[in-house]
Formats: C-alpha cells, sequence, structure tokens
C-alpha cells in the first residue's frame, strides 16, 4: 500500500511538471487596430479556437460589433511559445460619434467559450493606412506619404533584415502646431514580444532638417510624442523608426498627426469632485494656456483630451486643493483632508507645506506625478517641527500601495515611482511634508498632487490566476457558463492600503443576467479567496455581459468600498515584465451552449482529518453522443489542503476518485468545495479550446485528528531487534481498530510483521523493527505514522507523530 507521505510527494512533483504549458490565445491579431468616432469599420480577428462566434463583448460603451461572422481556416502558422494561427472572423465595429478615446478592451463569445481579452483603438481623427508599396516604399523623402493634418496614420515597421523608417509628408502654414503621438506599445495586442515596438519619432522639414524628436516621454512612457510650432508655410515630414533595430513580426503603430494643442501637464492637476477647475495647460509649444474644466461628480482618476487624440490624466478628490505658496517656506494647510498641489520646477527644489494634526489620527497620504505622466520622480518626508529628522518618508510604492489590484508584480506600472504610505502622527501639532525630486531634477511640468485624506476600510475583489508570465488563464479567471449548467471561478480579495476591516464578508453580484444566479459562501475573517459558483438554467439566453463582484460585512452592519479588478498583460517577455498592461472595473461573463456532459462531486460521509487524507468520488453524467475523455480536478481547496492533480476519467467511464490531504495546520470547520471539468482537447495549460463545467458544492469538514502520538526515541543495532514506542493521545473515538504503519524507516530497517494495530484506550503504539547486517548506520528523525481507520465504508488516513531512529554498529562478536 503506498503510504500518504509518498503520495503527497507525488502530488507536489506533479503539480510542479505542470507549472508551464503551452501559451495558446484565442486572439492572436485584430486589424485594423484602430477606427474614428461616427464610423463603422470591418475588422479581422485571427487566432485559435474561434468557431461559431456569436458575439464581441466590450467593456467601454460607444462600441459595438455586428455582423461577426467565421471566415474560411487559415494555412496555419505557429507563432513564439505555440501561439497559433489557425482561424479568423470578420465583424463591423459600429463607433458612435461620441464613444469615449483611446482603448477599448473586448472578449469575443463563441459558441462553448468566452475567449481571452484582446484590443481596438479609437481616435477624432481620420484613419489612413500606412499603404507602403513594397520594403522601404516610403523611406526617404521623395516617397514620403502626404497625409492631411489630423490624420491617425495606421502604420507598421517591417522589421525584416534591414532597418524600416517611415515618412509622411503634411503641409502647414507658419505658426500652426504640428503634433505627433506614435502609439505602438500602447497598441499591441500581442502578448508576447520585444523592444520591436520601441519607436521614435522626428519632425523634420523639407529639407531634412530636424524641428524635434522623441523616444520616450513622461506621459507615454515608451511611446513618443512631439509637437512644434511650424516656422513657415511649407510642407513637413514626420518619421516614425524603431530608436534600436529590433527584428519582429507586425510591428502596428498609430502616428496621430494634428494641429492640435499637446500639453503634457496641467496644473493643478485636478480638484474638487462636481466643480469647475481652473487649470493652466503646461509644455505646449505655445506657451501656458488657461483652461476651465468641469470635474465628474465620482472621485478618482479623470482622462482630459483637450483636442488632443490622447488626453492627459487628472485626478477628482472629495476635498478642496491647496496650492504652493512659491515665495514661502512652507504653504500652510489649512485643514485636513485636503489635496497638495505644486511643481518642482528646477533641479534642487523642494516644497513644503506645514499640516496640523493630531496624535493617533491615520491617514493615507499619495502622491500623484509619475501617474500623472509628468517627469517627476517624487520623495516625500513627514517631520515634525520640533524634530530634526522626518518620522515618516516615502519613495516608490508597491502595486497593492498603488490600488493596482490583482495586477501582477511582474506588470511595468509608472504609477509604481508614486510614494503612498499610511501616515500615524506620534504627537499633536504641526509637521512639515516636503517633497522634493529623487534626482534633484526639476522641469517646468514636473507637476505633482499629494492627496492627503483619512484611511478608509475597502476590500476588493479580483480575478488572477498564478500562471507562468502572469498570462490571463480562461480556465481559471474566465466565467463562461453553459446553459443547464454551472461554472465555478476563485474570486480573491484584497485589503486597500490602510483598511482595517475585521469580519466576516458576503459577495455581492451586480448585473447579473436573468436566468444566471450565483452561489458564494460566507468569505471568513482573514480569508484570501473563495470559490463563487455561478448556475445558468436550461433556458436562459446565451449572452456575454460584464458583472460586477463587491464584497460587503456579513453581518450588514454598514457599507465599505469595494470594486471589482482585472488585470491583462500584453508586450510580455518570458519571466514577466510586461511593458504594457490593461485594467478593468467589471468581469465580464457569458452564457454559452450546453455541455455535453456534467459532473457530480459525492458528498463526503466522513471528516478530513488534519494530516489526513479523504477520497473523494466524482461521478460523470454523458450527453447522447458524448463519449470522450474528461479532466477533473479541485480549482480551489481550504487553506491548508492539498488536491491531487489533474485526473481523467477516461472514453467509456463515467467515474473516478480524487485525494485531498489537509496539513496539520488545516483549519477545521465546515468549507464549501467542487470539482471542474473540462473537455481534453484544446490548450491544456490556459484552457483555450476546452468546455468546462463544475459540480454543485459538497460540504467538506475538515476535523481534528483521532489521535495524536508522540515518539520516545530509540536505537537498534545492526542484526538485531528493537522497539520503537510511541505515547498515545486520544483526541476523539473511533470505531474498531485502526491499522498503524511506520514510515520513514532508513535501509536495511523493517517492521517485524505482524504490525500493531490501535484500539481505543490504547496508551501506547509499540513497533518491532529489526535492523539487518547492512543498516545504514545513522541518526534518522523523520519517522512518523500513518494511521488508517475505516469509517462509513471509507478509510480515513491520518499521519502524526515525529520520531528518532538511531542504527548502531554491531557489537564485537556478535554475528
Amino acid at each position: 500500500m503506498a503510504s500518504l507521505l509518498a503520495l503527497v510527494t507525488q502530488w507536489v512533483l506533479l503539480s510542479s511538471s505542470a507549472s508551464a504549458g503551452p501559451m495558446v490565445h484565442h486572439i492572436e491579431s485584430t486589424l485594423p487596430r484602430c477606427g474614428q468616432r461616427g464610423t463603422t469599420v470591418e475588422v479581422t480577428l485571427q487566432g485559435v479556437f474561434l468557431k461559431d462566434p456569436r458575439e464581441i463583448v466590450f467593456f467601454r460603451p460607444g462600441i459595438k460589433a455586428v455582423e461577426v461572422q467565421q471566415l474560411p481556416p487559415l494555412t496555419p502558422q505557429v507563432l513564439v511559445h505555440s501561439g497559433r494561427l489557425e482561424e479568423q472572423v470578420r465583424c463591423k465595429f459600429v463607433i458612435e460619434s461620441d464613444c469615449p478615446l483611446g482603448e477599448h478592451p473586448f472578449r469575443m463569445r463563441t459558441a462553448t467559450e468566452l475567449t481571452l481579452l484582446s484590443t481596438f483603438w479609437v481616435t477624432p481623427f481620420e484613419v489612413i493606412p500606412e499603404g507602403e508599396p513594397g520594403q522601404g516604399g516610403n523611406d526617404t523623402l521623395a516617397s514620403a506619404k502626404s497625409v492631411p493634418r489630423n490624420a491617425t496614420v495606421h502604420g507598421r515597421v517591417d522589421t525584416g533584415r534591414f532597418a524600416d523608417r517611415d515618412l509622411y509628408r503634411v503641409a502647414g502654414k507658419a505658426g500652426e502646431h504640428l503634433s505627433v503621438e506614435v502609439t505602438s506599445v500602447w497598441l499591441t495586442e500581442k502578448f508576447y514580444a520585444d523592444s520591436e515596438f520601441d519607436l521614435m519619432v522626428r519632425i523634420l522639414d523639407a529639407e531634412e532638417h530636424e524641428l524635434a524628436r522623441n523616444d520616450d516621454s513622461a506621459l507615454h512612457v515608451q511611446d513618443p510624442i512631439a509637437s512644434v510650432l511650424l516656422p513657415k508655410d511649407g510642407d513637413y515630414v514626420v518619421e516614425v523608426r524603431q530608436r534600436i533595430f529590433k527584428g519582429g513580426s507586425n510591428v502596428y503603430y498609430l502616428a496621430h498627426i494634428g494641429a492640435n494643442l499637446r500639453p503634457l501637464a496641467a496644473y493643478p492637476a485636478g480638484g474638487r469632485a462636481g466643480k469647475p477647475l481652473t487649470t493652466t495647460l503646461l509644455g505646449d509649444p505655445a506657451g501656458k494656456l488657461e483652461r476651465s474644466i468641469k470635474l465628474p461628480d465620482q472621485p478618482g482618476s479623470f482622462d482630459h483630451y483637450e483636442d488632443a487624440p490622447t488626453p492627459l490624466p487628472l485626478r477628482v478628490s472629495e476635498y478642496d486643493n491647496v496650492l504652493e505658496e512659491q515665495q514661502a517656506k512652507e504653504t500652510q494647510v489649512a485643514q485636513l483632508p485636503a489635496a497638495l498641489n505644486g511643481i518642482i520646477d528646477q533641479p534642487g527644489d523642494a516644497d513644503g507645506f506645514r499640516l496640523k494634526v493630531k496624535k493617533g489620527d491615520r491617514y493615507r497620504v499619495r502622491v500623484f506625478a509619475r501617474a500623472l505622466g509628468t517627469p517627476l520622480d517624487p520623495r516625500v518626508t513627514l517631520r515634525h517641527v520640533d524634530a530634526n529628522q522626518p518620522e515618516i518618508e516615502g519613495d516608490d510604492a508597491s502595486h497593492a500601495d498603488r490600488d493596482l489590484i490583482g495586477v501582477s508584480t511582474s506588470f511595468h506600472r509608472k504609477e509604481l515611482l508614486d510614494p503612498s504610505f499610511v501616515w500615524e502622527p506620534k504627537h499633536d501639532g504641526e509637521y512639515i511634508l516636503t517633497i522634493t525630486d529623487m534626482r534633484s531634477l526639476g522641469d517646468p511640468t514636473s507637476v505633482y498632487r499629494i492627496e492627503v485624506e483619512p484611511t478608509r476600510d475597502a476590500v476588493h475583489t479580483y480575478l488572477y490566476a498564478a500562471v507562468i508570465d502572469s498570462a490571463e488563464c480562461p480556465r481559471l479567471t474566465s466565467i463562461a457558463i453553459p446553459q443547464g449548467n454551472r461554472w465555478t471561478v476563485n474570486v480573491l480579495l484584497a485589503e486597500a492600503q490602510g483598511s482595517r476591516f475585521k469580519g466576516e464578508l458576503d459577495i455581492i453580484a451586480k448585473g447579473l443576467p436573468q436566468g444566471v444566479r450565483m452561489i458564494a459562501p460566507r468569505v471568513r475573517e482573514g480569508q484570501k479567496s473563495v470559490p463563487v459558483q455561478f448556475i445558468a438554467e436550461p433556458d436562459t439566453k446565451q449572452l456575454g455581459t460584464l458583472i460586477e463582484l463587491e464584497a460587503q460585512p456579513a453581518d450588514g452592519s454598514r457599507r465599505i468600498e469595494s470594486g471589482s479588478h482585472q488585470a491583462f498583460p500584453f508586450l510580455s517577455h518570458s519571466g514577466g515584465r510586461a511593458w504594457h498592461s490593461v485594467l478593468v472595473d467589471r468581469y465580464a461573463l457569458a452564457v454559452t451552449d450546453p455541455a455535453p456532459f456534467s459532473i457530480e462531486l459525492v458528498q463526503p460521509s466522513i471528516p478530513l482529518s488534519q494530516s489526513g487524507e479523504l477520497l473523494m468520488q466524482v461521478n460523470l453524467k454523458r450527453r447522447e453522443g458524448f463519449n470522450e475523455s474528461v479532466d477533473f480536478q479541485f480549482d480551489w481547496v481550504p487553506p491548508g489542503v492539498q488536491a491531487q492533480p489533474t485526473v481523467t476519467i477516461p472514453e467509456g467511464e463515467n467515474s473516478s476518485q480524487l485525494r485531498l490531504f489537509a496539513s496539520p495546520s488545516a483549519q477545521p470547520g465546515n468549507w464549501k468545495v467542487a470539482v471542474t471539468a473540462t473537455t481534453t482537447g484544446g490548450s491544456y495549460y490556459l484552457g483555450a479550446g476546452r468546455t468546462r463545467v463544475s459540480s454543485s458544492f459538497v460540504d467538506l469538514n475538515i476535523a481534528e485528528p483521532y489521535i495524536a502520538l508522540k515518539n520516545k526515541p530509540a536505537a537498534v543495532r545492526r542484526s538485531e531487534k528493537a522497539q520503537i514506542v510511541w505515547d498515545v493521545e486520544h483526541k476523539k473515538p473511533f470505531p474498531g481498530e485502526a491499522e498503524a504503519i511506520l514510515l520513514g524507516l532508513p535501509k536495511g530497517v523493517s517492521v517485524v510483521e505482524p504490525a500493531p494495530r490501535l484500539k481505543a484506550g490504547d496508551k501506547q503504539l509499540t513497533f518491532e523493527v529489526d535492523a539487518s547486517p547492512d543498516a545504514l548506520l545513522g541518526q534518522y528523525k523523520e519517522l512518523t505514522c500513518e494511521i488508517v481507520i475505516r469509517q462509513a465504508g471509507q478509510e480515513i488516513r491520518q499521519r502524526t507523530g515525529k520520531g528518532i531512529l538511531r542504527v548502531d554498529p554491531a557489537l564485537a562478536g556478535s554475528k
């Protein structure tokens, strides 16, 4: 009989071997990459497992898809990390005249799945294809493509054997703006790529004299921005190329070429919710520009576009602004909460604010600078007026500090350069808040905003799968429910910075379609994830929609802040470090065609004992005509419990079993668990191309062990016998006799049969062991016992005790 220890070791090895796999994404290409407001664009999606497309589900308003249809299959192409191009879908994106500009994430619903995320961009300008006539077709001044101003060129850098540059000719008059923004890194829908998307831009006159150039920008990081006032009437040339040559395929970009203003910052960079903000736009070649902007009623981040194709990020708060007094040593802050605003406008500049607080108050101090796209790398200190050293200081921040909930630490985000921390003053009185640039740099656009407000209780939900390179993993994070069936997804929970909420939580769904219901077990205090199950009735309409999941106190005593979060990496590399990521605040849900099977997890009749094992029965119900093999597994188990890896029910069979193992620290109590089952085609690792269902929840009772053993160290000589004695502590009664198995004996030492059996009331458990003449000498500290109890027709296996055995040499003259 295989020991419990050996089985657990085997499970760990199997799980490790499955930790990496082919990175198969449904949609590998979306073309074209953009469309103009108020137009209808024909779009082609290419990838794999796109058969029987039904609907496109967008995450933002103002755009929809019509005439979704499958095209003939492609000649198969293999991409990096086993991605594939085999199938294609054509549809039309209808873009409303007031559609929000920028990036629009979407998924496609097929007959059986919800695809991985892809993106499409909306621009205010007319879209003009590059249309390069062969390699090098627009690489010279003579061959530069003529385009009007206020156009978005949909281009592609040809990264074959030679470096490519694309030139565009545009006419202008003296004193007019020529502003160019290139979107490439932020545009790509590729999951795996490299620096081939890192482009630069130059603005040239007709004689190819350089007027402006930009590679990286504070506002758009790797994507460049350039803007000039034209010195004279005539033609000008925009050049787009790689900064450093790097080969790659399908390096698409959008070159927004306009007569628009291109400010790089606004001061102040935010204001009070629902109020007009008087602000100054900075960084435009025409100089400072005064504006009055109506702010939204809801606090948070806000995009202001002016007349540019991409926005300036602004902030909206529930409290008033405090502007730095440039001539004062420190700016007095009348009261908190407040938003402190200023500019580190020259090297070595330091701004100070004087705050009055009480000991024990709790404030969240958040700086917004890099998050607003300004070049400032801020550092903040807080010092009591009577102290010489700071009480607290902040430089960079973690993902959690910046409310990047569910965003992998392998994702690059500019917000992480902005400090955010919780401050509890140690004294009553006045403090000096000082902000500087970490590099002692300064710039007229180095705007900052520091929001100082009381901490708030907040718990957020998010979907995330710990897979290689933090890729999106539909088998673990999608929600696609077959009609008449179930889908279970693990919902994770994260407390906001400064939250002190303690207690149980309920998961609350918003936006569930008719015919879909949710079962969410109550979240225990301190629990970080919970399985949430969605059930679609047989007559539920097939559709795609967006839902929200909130976490709220189970006792109903109050409401706390809660939101939904999911992050998707693009332009990633082996090992992670994605250059671009898309964040959404709702979850996509689909109701799909009925699955050809359902799965049942049989309610266990006995508990799972701490340090024990439990065998779970699983039954498969097949629809007529479905005879394929089916994989099943636990995607969620309680803390301290480990599940056997994926088990396959072979073709023609309808049942199997799966083991659970509880560690000594597994939390006793009743838990809801379910198994998920999938077809075996498609991609086993991320799950694309598979039909997936869930069993109903069953109750898993984790109980204290029946007994605990304590060892008395023993010794045995070669060629002799000895006893290993365990003191028995009975924690609860068990029926009949228990089988005892001694584990961890060294080579050459064995138990003398028959092995002892344990009965109720026994105070000791004694094994007689026999050492062979060549038994390994030494001290062995990993002895343990496996206790097997039979109850209700099932075996309860429990491992307990830690013992020591010393193997000594034989006495001289002994045989």
